[in-house]
């Protein structure tokens, strides 16, 4: 899981968000660089609930 957030974060600074830093294409009415962004945070919520499910997971199997 570290290594999921470590990528993710390193998309969101900087160095990733080079990749992504033009205006165009507009994706569904947002520019390039802002849609990435927006990307990158759902990423991180997905991997977030994951996690918390997973850990959750874990503490009913110890009971």
């Amino acid at each position: 899981m570290l290594i999921y957030f470590t990528v993710c974060a390193l998309a969101m600074i900087w160095p990733g968000a080079l990749v992504a830093n033009r205006i165009e294409p507009m994706i569904i009415g947002l520019p390039f660089f802002l849609f990435w962004y927006v990307a990158w945070v759902f990423a991180l919520f997905v991997g977030l609930v994951i996690a918390y499910r997973s850990d959750a997971a874990q503490e009913v199997d110890d009971e």
